[in-house]
């Protein structure tokens, strides 16, 4: 019998994939013990969905995100950046904020000591 895969399995093994080039498909599938048929069905719902297009659809999942959000891979990529960038902000003890005028400006969090 054939492994289940859950989406994030799938999605690894897409990422996996794409990232080198220079495999055949039906050597990835036969290395990882997929058939290229799935496999090919998965790249397919991946390109259309995302993570969310890799959800079995007889499976009782639910939304993995809230709605109103965009699903494409590339506002994943702009979400991260901003949450790193706010990492590092946190980090350094500044915050955004936005003053009287309407401006953003950083704000340091507590005094740097000096000893």
């Amino acid at each position: 019998m054939a492994k289940h895969f859950n989406p994030l399995e799938k999605e690894f093994l897409i990422r996996t994939y794409k990232s080198n080039g220079r495999i055949k498909l039906g050597d990835f599938c036969i290395a990882n013990n997929v058939s290229d048929g799935a496999f090919k069905k998965w790249l397919k719902q991946y390109e259309e969905g995302g993570l969310e297009g890799l959800s079995r659809s007889d499976a009782d999942i639910g939304s993995v995100l809230p709605e109103g959000i965009d699903r494409t891979e590339e506002s994943y990529k702009r979400e991260i950046l901003k949450l790193r960038i706010e990492n590092e902000r946190l980090k350094k003890n500044y915050m955004v904020r936005t003053n009287e005028n309407g401006e953003q400006e950083f704000v340091r969090l507590k005094a740097k000591n000096s000893t």
